[in-house]
């Protein structure tokens, strides 16, 4: 069964470009005016990871509840939030070899021409793009360019000089964290939890692991928190300097975002694609 948890629209939706990012349990979706980089509208879909129909019987559900998802836009672009992302150094990335790095890491067996990457500085994200969903996709949308979650996110996340760091995407039943030692990443990947002690088991782990002092390594987290939940409350009890990462309130065009906390559209709307 799809859930629609947000639905917010500008009146005029014109001039835009429109965003997809699907993931296990979620399709969201934006759109986004290129001239003003403002947001205009923005969509989220939930429903229960492993869905057994068809994508494109999914993707049919999502569009009777859709505004944007049946509105024709020039440009569309698509996020693969599935979590069988690697990120490797540029020096030691081969196309050839990424479907086995993927199954490797993931234990999923992909077929190489499904294989996407983006390159950012020196290091390649790559991801294997479910054939399902890409059919579904193309025959609705004409999609300009492909990239994983990890990639926009690490777009918008650049450290500054040497800077140790920790970014938390929470989701509703998972969250992806990328953590930075001396301005260079040392990790970014999806962790799933049930309780707020699973959250906080994985990034005091992390921090363990790469040596990161969790009473003072600052910890900017954005998605789906709240300031009143356990999860909230656990986190910033461990972690010394833990704050929500707040967008910029112009970034979005469309009165009813302000009607929440902006940082849950964070990981959403701040990319410059």
């Amino acid at each position: 069964m799809v859930q629609k948890n947000f639905g917010i629209y500008s009146d005029d939706l014109s001039g835009s470009d429109l965003v997809i990012e699907t993931g296990a349990d979620y399709i969201a979706c934006w759109c986004k005016d290129k001239a003003a980089a403002t947001v205009k509208a923005f969509e989220l879909f939930g429903f229960a990871a492993g869905y057994e129909k068809p994508f494109a019987q999914l993707l049919a559900e999502v569009q009777l509840h859709s505004r944007l998802l049946t509105t024709h836009f020039n440009t569309v672009y698509c996020i693969w939030g599935y979590a069988n992302g690697i990120c490797v150094p540029n020096e030691y990335y081969s196309r050839s070899t990424a479907a086995a790095a993927i199954e490797l890491m993931h234990g999923t067996t992909v077929d190489q021409k499904s294989i996407i990457e983006n390159t950012l500085g020196d290091c390649v994200v790559a991801t294997a793009i479910k054939e399902d969903a890409w059919d579904a996709y193309t025959k609705h949308y004409r999609v300009a360019a492909n990239m994983h979650k990890y990639y926009s996110l690490l777009r918008i996340q650049k450290p500054k000089d040497e800077e140790d760091k920790i970014h938390i995407v929470f989701y509703h039943n998972d969250f992806i964290l990328s953590a930075y030692k001396k301005g260079q990443l040392q990790i970014v990947q999806r962790f799933a939890y049930k309780v707020p002690e699973d959250a906080l088991y994985h990034i005091l782990n992390v921090c363990d692991i790469y040596n990161l002092n969790a009473g003072e390594v600052p910890v900017r987290c954005s998605g789906m928190i709240d300031d009143s939940s356990s999860l909230y409350h656990t986190l910033q009890a461990y972690l010394g300097n833990f704050t929500f990462e707040v967008p910029e309130k112009a970034i979005f065009a469309a009165e009813s975002f302000h009607e929440y906390p902006l940082h849950y559209f964070a990981s959403f709307c701040q990319h410059d694609i």
